[in-house]
């Protein structure tokens, strides 16, 4: 390395983490998390020469928390920067903060957006050439298994669009919830009917109120006029690279579902249409075929589509991948049983058929009959090839997709995928490279799955956080800036727009080859704040295969001075995720939050166990944990302890409540307490939306093949569904239970109303709180500081030993133990 190379990497490393002396550090706590800022996504023009970003504002400073999970788009705003050097700007003329970054048109001229407008979700356009913003008056739909607004080629921009409702319903779900109950409440009033009607027969459902219509219309950026290309029930679109093509995913009737159940099988059948946008001809391909979601790939030389379809009469693993010639009007089989894309797991709405093209050839990660290892295979009419047959663990994602090739990141190296190699490997065996390139966080399901970058090159980052650009050719060069938890946003393969976390801290850079430039900072206060120490406790799970705990203990004070130790739980879940890393602005169970006021944190990796034996495995593996923990902490006071937990977390900690007196309190928050009817009740926005989102086996899938893992409907297993029923265990509770529920929560408000009376019925301690308007996380700031002061309070009151019963304090014991039913 040269010195100056050398003095360049330093300089920028001081410039990137460079920060004030302060005093003491505080902890962090709940009103840091509601004060976090957030960078968004970032997009470089086509040609290379202007970078667009986002930025978002305090969570606090959020004006429509209807929005829950994008509430924060209504702090947004976008920012340009030129990559050859002057300042960042934001966008010109009075444009309004609640921004939110679209996609560069192919030429490059144009760059989509979207803005609040008076409250109102509307598209526009920011034209380069006149360096000025045009709204086209439209609230365009952002669909969760659908397409978002796409280009074409010849620089027009579609937009999907529901005609019958004035702004996106996508956007408004839980208010149009409310919106629509209030409407039916005041028919009522008036004296007219007020209604909703749902009617199944052969195990189809069917509401009453028809499927809405949606449009898809073409804007003209320069004029701002618009046209509707295409209309009726769609899903999903996605045009053709040429512009001349639009595919379009159509609801069709109902379908039965499959026996076993499969949690998110879709509930309806798809339909696939191409649309001549020059002639306006139309093309239904097939009456009899059902189309997969996820999975909907045009070739980029060539007017022709993959996508995966069955028969009618047959299940997922009965179809094929198909080519479609749009121009030919034609549809050919490519698998013809020669290759297993679908693996053992069930097929639903969350799982795709990962395929796309290497030039004009389609290629598709399956496996040989019989074989259960999936590789990278080139489907030609004489037969196929595995192309990443000598990869010792091949990935489903693909880093770059070329005419001649892809790029692939496994085992630690960048592969090459080329046909007559097998794989290639282009770092050195010494050399560890991982890829981590950001979400997407508004990209659909499909395209979060089956969208590769077209390019022949792969960023990767080494165990430094350091940026390498990895050719196909196998040439490679260290990009400057380093250090942080880091992320490939976008960029070429000469320089790219990375994200770096350190301490809570978050930076946009622009890194190239001499030097990187820093764009945009986010919670720069967080400098100032402490954030736990962790120490990982790696132990063997109840089974006896290795595993590893996750300890947050507070800075601010010694072990011995620590007020008790929370242990928190997810089956089958570690505490490794990037969602507990300082500085990501995470709304659930967050375990950074009780060390600020004082106590360790134990986030106890466990497996999930059967039905029958689910209550006291979950209590001896956190007998497990913790006894690692004070191996790995001398002083650990393991015996002032309380179980906490969310979801799925939160059952097992009502679960764990009715197999052991060790804990003193308990939290569940959104965990459901009875299967059987988890199982079967409807979600609070869904009663009042059937015709949109028509999932009412999502429950009873959880229930049967999912988590729950019961096998079968309640009245087939009623005593699994017992033996693993917090409910039904809820004379084996004694100690104090603290059950957090929200109205719009997929797990019913009632799991956590039943827990309550049965309690309360025994004359047992509980509290029960709910937040309005919520759904299974807390959005509202205001809901997040009391969720963390009901919590902390809860705690505090189980960890007072001079106010505890001395007759709980003599009957818990320091192991765990079952609790005897009352008489």
């Amino acid at each position: 390395m040269s010195l100056n190379l050398l003095r360049g990497l330093l300089a920028a490393a001081c410039v990137l983490w460079a920060a004030p002396l302060a005093a003491a550090p505080r902890p962090f706590d709940v009103h840091d998390l509601v004060r976090m800022e957030t960078l968004g996504r970032a997009a470089v023009s086509p040609d290379g020469r202007t970078l667009a970003f986002e930025t978002f504002g305090p969570w606090e400073t959020a004006t429509r928390l209807d929005l829950g999970a994008r509430a924060h788009w209504t702090t947004g705003r976008i920012r340009l920067v030129d990559r050859t050097g002057g300042p960042v700007r934001p966008l010109p003329g009075s444009v309004p903060t609640g921004q939110v970054l679209g996609d560069w048109s192919p030429s490059g001229r144009y760059l989509s957006l979207f803005a609040f407008r008076a409250g109102r979700w509307e598209a526009g356009v920011y034209d380069t050439v006149d360096v000025a913003v045009r709204w086209t008056g439209l609230s365009p739909e952002l669909s969760f298994e659908g397409a978002r607004p796409a280009w074409t080629a010849d620089d027009r921009l579609l937009l999907p669009l529901r005609p019958d409702r004035p702004s996106a319903w996508s956007l408004r779900h839980d208010a149009f919830a409310r919106e629509d109950t209030l409407a039916r409440w005041s028919a009522r009033d008036r004296g007219e009917a007020s209604a909703t009607a749902l009617e199944t027969r052969g195990g189809i459902a069917v509401p009453d109120a028809p499927r809405p219509r949606v449009e898809v219309r073409r804007v003209d950026p320069a004029t701002g006029r618009s046209e509707v290309v295409a209309a009726g029930p769609i899903d999903d679109f996605a045009p053709s690279p040429s512009g001349r093509y639009l595919a379009l995913v159509e609801r069709g009737e109902g379908v039965a579902a499959d026996d076993p159940l499969v949690q998110l099988a879709p509930t309806w059948r798809s339909r696939l249409r191409l649309v001549d946008l020059r002639s306006g001809a139309d093309w239904r391909v097939w009456a009899d075929r059902d189309v997969a979601a996820n999975l909907l790939d045009w070739a980029s030389g060539s007017d022709r589509l993959l996508a995966w379809a069955r028969p009618d009469a047959g299940a997922w693993r009965d179809g094929d991948l198909w080519l479609v010639d749009a121009a030919a009007r034609t549809a050919a089989p490519q698998l013809r049983g020669r290759l297993d894309p679908l693996g053992p797991d069930a097929f639903d709405l969350m799982t795709a058929v990962r395929a796309t093209w290497m030039g004009e050839i389609p290629v598709v990660f399956a496996a040989r009959p019989g074989q259960a290892r999936r590789d990278w295979q080139a489907v030609r009419p004489d037969g196929v090839e595995t192309l990443s047959a000598r990869v010792p663990n091949p990935t489903p994602s693909l880093a770059g997709v070329a005419a001649d090739g892809l790029m692939m990141v496994a085992d630690g190296g960048v592969w090459r995928l080329r046909l007559g190699e097998g794989g290639r490997r282009l770092t050195p065996d010494d050399q560890v490279f991982a890829r981590r390139e950001a979400r997407d966080p508004y990209a659909p399901q499909r395209q979060q799955l089956n969208a590769y970058p077209a390019r022949d090159w792969a960023p990767v980052f080494d165990p430094s956080g350091g940026l390498w650009i990895v050719q196909a050719d196998g040439a490679r060069r260290r990009l400057t800036g380093q250090g942080g938890t880091a992320a490939w946003m976008s960029g070429t393969a000469d320089w790219g727009v990375v994200t770096r976390r350190r301490d809570g801290v978050t930076r946009l850079s622009l890194e190239g080859p001499h030097e990187a430039r820093i764009l945009a900072t986010a919670n720069a206060d967080l400098a100032r704040v402490a954030f736990p120490r962790i120490v990982d406790v790696p132990h063997p799970d109840r089974l006896g295969r290795p595993a590893s705990s996750r300890l947050f203990l507070p800075t601010d004070r010694p072990v011995e001075r620590i007020r008790g130790v929370v242990v928190m739980t997810y089956p089958d879940s570690g505490a490794t995720s990037g969602l507990y890393e300082p500085g990501v602005l995470f709304q659930g169970l967050n375990p950074l939050l009780p060390p600020g006021a004082g106590y360790a944190v134990l986030w106890a990796a466990m497996p999930d166990a059967p039905p029958l034996e689910r209550a006291e495995a979950y209590a001896r593996n956190i007998d497990i944990a913790l006894d690692a923990a004070a191996a790995a902490v001398p002083g650990l006071p393991v015996d002032r302890t309380a179980v906490v937990g969310h979801s799925y977390g939160g059952y097992a900690a009502l679960m764990v409540a009715s197999a052991t007196r060790r804990h003193r309190a308990y939290v569940s928050w959104a965990g459901p307490s009875e299967p059987a009817v988890m199982w079967g009740e409807f979600q609070g926005t869904e009663r009042a939306a059937l015709s949109d989102n028509l999932f009412l086996l999502y429950r009873a899938g959880w229930a049967e093949t999912r988590q729950g893992g019961f096998g079968a409907p309640p009245w087939r297993t009623p005593e699994a569904y017992r033996a693993a029923s917090p409910f039904y265990r809820a004379d084996r509770i004694a100690d104090p239970v603290l059950l957090i529920t929200s109205d719009r929560d997929v797990v019913p408000m009632s799991a956590a109303e039943m827990m309550f009376s049965a309690l309360h019925r025994q004359g047992k301690p509980a509290r029960l709180v709910t937040y309005w308007g919520e759904g299974h996380w807390a959005f509202s700031p205001a809901n997040l500081i009391d969720v963390d002061r009901e919590i902390d309070a809860w705690l505090d009151r189980a960890f007072r030993t001079s106010t505890e019963d001395p007759r709980s304090a003599s009957s818990r014991s320091a192991t765990s133990s079952p609790s005897s039913p009352r008489p």
